[in-house]
């Protein structure tokens, strides 16, 4: 058990109290205002989500796993606020964008969450006539069509009322629900010119994770994940439960799995959340409580405590929720048995912060300055736009078989005679194996190396791919390079058949 548990358990006893769904002086004055954040719909959040156990695993489920898992806070952007307005999701997303882009080796990436509830609604067509999102049609919107920095189009904390248009009314249908109006109420009108013709700034295509390989993800991947959760008002010690909350648990962070009278009563008023996880701790002790805020006991009067925290980034400011998380305020701890029984999560990866916001060789105006291709100023330097240079093809020894659950792997040479400097650089590589999610693939020359696969694709056979490299943009060719392939658990096996590097020169 942490040191810091017991002070908690002294904390728990001492500071219960009873909140209900409307606004009440006992309530304001002990736990304050701000204690109120702004909800999702449940069903908005997890619309076109598949069952759990439908997602193919990415990881094996042997694998052996820290106890904590910390390192990822470093790279995430500072923790905001999404205001009086239910866009959760929105603020998740741009969460995890703004942490991949600093993961990719970004300086203070900022985007905004202004711009993503536009284009999600108006350039991918999801939840027009609603406040909501979720991760899913977020990331579609942030991998088709981009969005801009924050200055562009900065956040506005309310949504649009009867003062900014007549039509936004949301009592005008006589129902309190807030749906139904038009979409520009919900994104607060059109981008200014700025944001229409800024650059935008994307992630490739986001997908679904198992809740079963959250932890392997977080570790072998070092980036964080989006969890759209169903929600339970007491669990989060949120002021609108009708059940005991508690500020202590609050403050930390804490949100324990829901007892069954809280799930009873927060079906009745379904809500959903959408969060950041990027950590574990599996040592982490909370006490358990009961529906009426009572420590619940074992047989022998010992309390029972629950065991196994995700650490999580929230979007509801850092004045209230988590502002005595050892994280920072903002952050909180959340039980893995929630996000598994309740939890829907997605995923992206990092971008290429050295390649222009503009595609070269798709054709489009990505970043809405009028030219494409190689026609815009952006893609003077890019490899495809570059006229003459070498291309020279070196062969890695191949036909080795791979040692199984083991991290040194093999070895494999290829020696480039040829020099020059390198414009553009093709790796070109085919393993024979029966679960490619087991596989580690870096390319190393001297000193650098740039890892090419790490335990994606699953129980998928196989792993057959060709990929640019533009981690040794301007190095010389000459010299040895290594093909490093490690197998990262037990039972299956297999064999590098081939590999061979396809490079430019000048």
């Amino acid at each position: 058990m942490r040191t810091k548990s017991p002070r908690f358990l002294f904390l728990l006893l001492g500071t219960l109290t009873a909140a209900g769904c409307a606004a009440d002086a006992g309530n304001d004055e002990g736990l304050g205002l701000d204690n109120d954040p702004p909800l999702a719909r449940r069903d908005d959040l997890f619309a076109g989500a598949p069952k759990s156990d439908d997602i193919a695993r990415e990881f094996k489920a042997d694998e052996i796993l820290p106890p904590t898992f910390t390192d990822l806070v470093a790279l995430q952007s500072p923790v905001k606020s999404q205001g009086s307005r239910g866009v959760c999701s929105i603020f998740s997303t741009v969460g995890l964008m703004e942490h991949l882009y600093i993961a990719a080796g970004a300086d203070h990436p900022d985007f905004s969450e202004q711009y993503l509830q536009w284009s999600a609604k108006n350039q991918v067509g999801g939840f027009r006539n609603t406040s909501g999102s979720n991760a899913s049609t977020n990331l579609d919107a942030i991998n088709r069509f981009g969005i801009v920095v924050e200055t562009l189009w900065p956040y506005e904390s309310t949504q649009w009322g009867p003062g900014n248009d007549p039509a936004c009314d949301p009592m005008a249908d006589g129902d309190e629900d807030d749906e139904g109006m038009p979409t520009r109420c919900y994104t607060n009108g059109e981008p200014p010119a700025a944001a229409q013709s800024g650059q935008k700034f994307r992630l490739p295509a986001g997908r679904f994770l198992s809740v079963l390989d959250v932890k392997s993800h977080l570790v072998n991947r070092k980036t964080a994940v989006i969890a759209d959760l169903d929600f339970f008002y007491q669990a989060w010690n949120h002021r609108r439960s009708t059940l005991p909350i508690n500020k202590a648990s609050w403050d930390q962070g804490y949100v324990l799995y829901p007892n069954d009278e809280d799930k009873r009563v927060s079906h009745e008023h379904r809500a959903g959340h959408s969060i950041v996880l990027v950590g574990w701790d599996d040592t982490l002790e909370v006490p358990v409580v009961d529906a009426t805020g009572a420590q619940v006991m074992g047989e022998g009067g010992e309390p029972v405590v629950e065991r196994g925290f995700y650490l999580f980034k929230n979007s509801w400011g850092t004045a209230g929720f988590g502002i005595q998380n050892d994280f920072g305020a903002g952050y909180g701890w959340i039980s893995q048995r929630y996000v598994r029984e309740f939890g829907s999560i997605r995923i992206s990866d990092k971008p290429d912060v050295g390649r222009p916001a503009e595609d070269c060789d798709d054709g489009r105006d990505n970043d809405g300055n009028g030219a494409t291709d190689c026609d815009d100023a952006a893609c003077s330097s890019a490899p495809e736009c570059q006229d003459g240079g070498e291309a020279i093809v070196i062969e890695g020894q191949g036909s080795l078989e791979i040692p199984d659950n083991d991290p040194a792997g093999i070895s494999s040479p290829a020696v480039a005679s040829q020099g020059g400097t390198i414009v553009k650089l093709t790796v070109n590589l085919d393993i024979d194996h029966s679960f490619r999610g087991e596989l580690r693939v870096s390319l190393h020359k001297g000193s650098k190396a740039v890892v090419l696969s790490d335990r994606a694709g699953g129980g998928a056979d196989d792993l057959v791919l060709s990929a640019d490299v533009a981690g040794f943009t301007g190095d010389d060719l000459a010299g040895e390079w290594r093909l490093v392939v490690a197998d990262m658990a037990n039972q299956d096996t297999g064999t590098l058949r081939s590999w061979s590097l396809e490079a430019i020169v000048e």
